[in-house]
This record gives structure tokens, C-alpha cells and sequence, in this order.
């Protein structure tokens, strides 16, 4: 789906990194128990410090950041679609960003000792177009890393603004495209790699206060079809606001609480 602007709902949403921020903010702050995937990647990656490692989807790099401030020694690379990522990752210090199609990527075959796809495979409209390509990219023996949602993360949330965007006529099915999760990644893995490590994390987010659920609800507004550019964004915020403090004001002492969840995927590419 396009917006009004002629470019993809994707594309606007991540041609400025706010909101991706407010989500990645959100889950650190307000889950229910400690929510770290970039811990659950470290662990499954056991880097020595010298790989040559690319991040494919890096979003704001804040993990490529995090490796460089470690100490990493190998090349980092930071790949995304959005021009504003890429520029948060050649931003780093010791990390370079390129604009690339995670399903047609400029490197040569068996580049990388380490891949990883956080957060970003269910974006792709072929995940196995892209999955072929990070195997085709990453060395014999080397590691693929990968991190899907499960099913229907949020899904109280999620029903609050398809029912709210619903009375402006906007469609869910206008969504850009969610193609892959914690149930449909492991196949897709076994099928190109053989059997993958699996790691699920199953886990909420539990808001006490309007405020931050309302800051959550509008970063995801894309997802369920209300683009950045929508010409009833504002008044579908205006209402859902609403309807949020209320619920507040009518559940004294009680908190809102959605269940959410990850997949942490790791394979080892085959000789």
C-alpha cells in the first residue's frame, strides 16, 4: 500500500525514527518482566569481538551502537531500506550503514561471518526471498540470527484502533503486509538451513497511566493501515485518547495489561 504521497506506508514510517524509538522505549520500560532481545541475540551469537557482522533492518543501530561501545573489533554493518536508518548507523563510530533490499543485497557470496534480522523479516514481503539472501550473503559455518514477533502481540491495543480507525473508513487490510511470525519462521528456517535453536520469550506490557499506552498505541498506528499522512491520523488519536483515559478513569488501581511476545532464531549456515 502507498500513502497519499506516492511512497510506501513502510517507507513513510521509518523515513523518521521517532516512533520507532517510542516502541523500542516502550518495551524496555513497561514490560512485565525484563524485556532484552538484544541480550537473547548476544547470547545466541557468542561473538569473540573480530566478526564481520551485518545487521540487516538496523533501524536507529542502537545494537550496532551498543557493540561498537563494547569494544567489537570486526567491521559492522548496518543495512536498511529508510535513508534515516542508514544514516543513524553511518552515524556510529566504527559502523558503516548502506541503503539496501534485504531481498537483494549489493554484497558478494559468503561475505559475512555473522547476519542478524532483528525485528524486520515480517516487513519483507518474501521472507524466503530474503531468508535465501542472507544465506547466500553469510559464509559457510557462519551465523544467522533472527527475531520475529509472535502472533497477535498486543492484540487489546491493536483491536482499540482497527474498532477506532473503522468508523473513518479505514481498512486493516490496508496494513502494510505482516508476512512472517514465531509460528511460521521455524519452517521456513528448516527448510533452507535444517533445523533452527529456537528461543521463545512470552512476556506483556503492563501500562498503570494513560499516557504512555496512548504515546505506544499511536507508534503503531501504521501497522493497522493509518498512515503516517492520513488525512484522519489526528482525528483517530483525538478519539482513541478518549476512550483510553476512560477506560483509566473506570478501572481505578487497575492496569492494562497486553500480552506480547519474540522468537529468537538462530542457524548455522550449512558448508
Amino acid at each position: 500500500m502507498t500513502s497519499r504521497t506516492g511512497i510506501s506506508q513502510l517507507e513513510a514510517e521509518y523515513a523518521d525514527p521517532s516512533a520507532l524509538r517510542v516502541r523500542i522505549d516502550t518495551h524496555r520500560q513497561f514490560s512485565e518482566r525484563p524485556d532484552d532481545p538484544h541480550a537473547d541475540v548476544l547470547a545466541a551469537l557468542k561473538l569473540d569481538g573480530t566478526e564481520y557482522l551485518a545487521d540487516i533492518g538496523c533501524g536507529d543501530a542502537r545494537f550496532l551502537a551498543d557493540l561498537a561501545a563494547a569494544g567489537h573489533r570486526g567491521p559492522l554493518l548496518g543495512v536498511d531500506s529508510a535513508p534515516a536508518m542508514v544514516a543513524a548507523a553511518d552515524s556510529i563510530p566504527g559502523v558503516h550503514g548502506v541503503r539496501a533490499d534485504a531481498a537483494r543485497m549489493p554484497f558478494e557470496d559468503n561475505t559475512f561471518d555473522v547476519l542478524t534480522a532483528r525485528h524486520m523479516l515480517y516487513h519483507v514481503p518474501e521472507p524466503a526471498t530474503a531468508l535465501a539472501e542472507f544465506r547466500r550473503t553469510t559464509k559457510p559455518g557462519g551465523t544467522i540470527t533472527l527475531v520475529v514477533n509472535r502472533p497477535r502481540t498486543c492484540p487489546r491495543i491493536r483491536e482499540l484502533i482497527t474498532a477506532h480507525a473503522a468508523t473513518y473508513g479505514i481498512d486493516p487490510a490496508d496494513a502494510p503486509p505482516y508476512t512472517v511470525d514465531s509460528d511460521t519462521l521455524p519452517p521456513l528456517l528448516d527448510e533452507l538451513f535444517g533445523a533452527a535453536r529456537l528461543l521463545h520469550r512470552d512476556n506483556a506490557l503492563v501500562f498503570e497511566s494513560p499516557d504512555p499506552l496512548i504515546r505506544f498505541a499511536e507508534s503503531v498506528f501504521t501497522f493497522d493501515g493509518i498512515a503516517p499522512d492520513h488525512p484522519h491520523r489526528a482525528a483517530v488519536l483525538t478519539d482513541l485518547t478518549a476512550d483510553i483515559e476512560d477506560w483509566f478513569r473506570h478501572h481505578p488501581g487497575e492496569a492494562w495489561r497486553d500480552p506480547k511476545g519474540y522468537l529468537v532464531a538462530t542457524v548455522t549456515v550449512p558448508a
